[in-house]
């Protein structure tokens, strides 16, 4: 490959639970793997069709259009060139028009699949020959079965492929000046959902001789119907189908249709990306298409289909690995369906860690295997109600990932920024192979990020059920942070009217600035602490603020104040009111926290960053308000001198503040 470097090809493709979606990535997939090349797969799907035909209800409000937000994602990607399967995902789109979906992504060379654009610079098409496939179906059930009264079910409205199907059965029809009118015709969506427009299209034509459907998914929704009424496919009405799906010849009686190679048409797609890449001239064209005769419409079974000789040992053997087959299926469905409901427990469990909930996630997402997978979180999670254009967040973070047999996870104010100099694929790049699928990461109308992981295309299902319970925990997360908020908020309310209760008798010992104790109020309150306490172990914190005199001299010193004030209220946020705190001069502050935790000084530098940056973020000063921290721990029952105590914390603020910024100018 020039320059040894590996391309990254991306692929925009949508009703991925259905035939030929599937078909176009395998064969993504197998030429990816000829030619060495990483693969991003960014995958819409519908959920409405589902829960129509499996659980016999109608849904409101499914948020389907945040499927269609996921596209945008390769944008920030980092990609080489994408293929577009528009054919699969334009149907779901608000806005179907294929050239100007083409233009917001013709940056980089792009090859359409089901889809003409050639009048769109840096994009050319791959598309099937559904005008000739289709007229060889309705021709045949016309010369050789003599059909006049023939029904077509239709693809989606404004869909390409479904277009010129349409318009194949329409000008064949009138070639042989057979009537056709709007009854005769339904409007399908490719899924094999559509048994209420099957059932329509049968009610509104008597006795109809034929229905000739624009896919084999379609075709499989009319035998349901068919069956239902007592109709039998291939004597009472003759069906033909489109695409050969895997299916086609096991059906009852087998389909006749008319056969595409997805798979094929995924592979050259790949193949003229690179040529492409390397400067190769690439034309735009069409797929060649055959018919595939079988029983559905009539005709006899193939010869010496129907006599052959059983070798009834094979067909036991063959039977006996079917059912070990089947057996394996369901250990196996059995072992990811307890997967759910555990990765929920877990993730329950941490809703007060955001950096622990996403370490969880990914030693979760290790036991499904995959090669790898990376979690980005959008800071902050985005409101999207399918109205509004949609541009894609530039606050999409790296949050956690798992690669290597290791998973790693970042503190909130540490997570790597998905920027247009490290776009994702750059971020996930370890110098090894992979295609990724990638998953929208939503709950209703909040979408917090994607998931992309390394996993096989038989687990792409799974996964998908796996990334909307993500969506369904980190809503519950976000809820948390917000009621734990409010609950500081609470307690510093009760804080502050406890301390306006004790003001008139302890004025003395406060700080007038900050409200802080002063160093009298400090003196007396660790002796009171010391006579009641029952932990033994504590810690003495010496700070002071950074470059306060630079402040004072640069902004004035009621900007100094402001940042006294600002450090004050940190330092009380990362303490609890148990905790004593005083300001005892100048830019300088004590602390004495009793705990029995070894792990206490990590956990109070981190929140304490965490603070100063969230304030840093929202202050809107031309200047960084950060506290630097010595820290000492002590046993309570040793009597310890509290001045020598204090004076090892001084030695340990005077060694942290070599690491502060030289300026804290922003």
């Amino acid at each position: 490959m020039e320059n040894n470097k590996r391309y990254t090809v991306g692929v925009l493709i949508g009703g991925v639970h259905t035939y030929f979606p599937k078909e176009i990535i395998n064969g993504i997939i197998i030429a990816a793997k000829e030619l060495d090349i990483n693969v991003c797969f960014f995958l819409g799907t519908q959920t409405k069709g589902f829960f129509q035909d499996v659980l016999g209800t109608y849904q409101e409000n499914t948020y389907d259009y945040q499927f269609n937000t996921i596209h945008d994602y390769a944008l920030v990607s980092g990609l080489d060139g994408l293929i577009i399967s528009f054919g699969t995902l334009g149907i779901y789109l608000k806005d179907p028009d294929a050239t100007r979906f083409a233009y917001k992504f013709n940056s980089i060379p792009t090859v359409f699949l089901s889809e003409l654009v050639d009048n769109v610079p840096n994009c050319h098409s791959l598309i099937a020959d559904n005008y000739q496939g289709m007229c060889s179906v309705v021709e045949h059930l016309i010369t050789e079965h003599h059909c006049e009264r023939i029904l077509f079910m239709a693809g989606p409205a404004g869909n390409t492929d479904a277009e010129e199907r349409k318009q194949a059965y329409l000008d064949v029809m009138k070639k042989y000046s057979l009537p056709v009118t709007p009854q005769m015709i339904g409007q399908g969506n490719y899924s094999e959902f559509v048994d209420a427009e099957v059932e329509k299209l049968l009610d509104n034509n008597y006795r109809p001789q034929a229905i000739v459907f624009a896919n084999d998914d379609m075709a499989s929704s009319g035998y349901k119907v068919c069956k239902k009424r007592g109709i039998v496919v291939g004597r009472d009405i003759l069906f033909t189908g489109y695409d050969d799906c895997e299916v086609a010849a096991d059906m009852a009686p087998p389909l006749t249709t008319v056969a595409q190679d997805g798979a094929l048409m995924g592979r050259e797609a790949v193949y003229d990306i690179m040529k492409i890449l390397k400067n190769k001239p690439v034309a735009s064209r069409r797929v060649p298409v055959s018919f595939v005769q079988r029983e559905s419409c009539g005709c006899a079974p193939a010869a010496g289909k129907a006599e052959q000789a059983v070798d009834l040992a094979l067909e036991v053997q063959k039977l006996n690995r079917t059912i070990g087959n089947m057996k394996q299926e369901f250990i196996n469905f059995q072992r990811k369906s307890w997967f759910i409901p555990i990765i929920a427990r877990d993730l329950n469990e941490c809703m007060d860690d955001e950096t622990t909930f996403c370490l969880r996630v990914m030693e979760r997402i290790k036991e499904l295997r995959p090669n790898s997978a990376y979690l980005f979180l959008l800071d902050p999670p985005v409101t999207y109600d399918g109205e509004r254009d949609w541009v894609c967040p530039d606050t999409l973070r790296l949050a956690s990932y798992y690669r290597d047999g290791e998973a790693v996870t970042y503190m909130p104010y540490d997570r790597p920024l998905v920027t247009e100099e490290n776009p994702i694929s750059k971020i996930m790049d370890d110098g090894k192979r992979h295609e990724f699928m990638t998953f929208l990461l939503f709950s209703g109308e909040k979408q917090y990020g994607i998931l992309s992981c390394d996993i096989k295309q038989d687990d792409f299902s799974f996964f998908y059920v796996v990334s909307m319970q993500l969506g369904l925990s980190l809503r519950y997360l976000e809820i948390s942070k917000i009621e734990a908020a409010h609950r500081r908020e609470m307690s510093h309310d009760i804080e502050t009217v406890r301390r306006e209760n004790r003001a008139l008798d302890l004025i003395s010992g406060y700080d007038e600035l900050t409200g802080l104790l002063n160093l009298r109020g400090f003196t007396n309150q660790t002796t009171k602490v010391r006579q009641n306490i029952s932990v033994r172990k504590a810690y003495m914190i010496y700070a002071d603020l950074d470059h306060l005199k630079e402040i004072n001299d640069t902004w004035g010193h009621s900007e100094g104040n402001f940042a006294l004030r600002s450090a004050a209220d940190i330092l009380k946020h990362c303490l609890r009111g148990s905790d004593v705190l005083a300001r005892i001069g100048g830019d300088e502050f004590l602390a004495m926290v009793t705990s029995g935790s070894e792990s206490f000084e990590t956990i109070f530098r981190d929140r304490l960053k965490l603070a100063c940056q969230e304030l840093n973020e929202s202050s809107g000063k031309p200047y960084y308000v950060e506290i630097s921290a010595g820290i000492v721990s002590f046993d309570l029952e040793d009597n310890a001198d509290i001045q020598t105590v204090i004076s090892q914390a001084d030695k340990k603020l005077y060694e942290a503040k070599k690491f502060r910024r030289q300026s804290i100018r922003k």
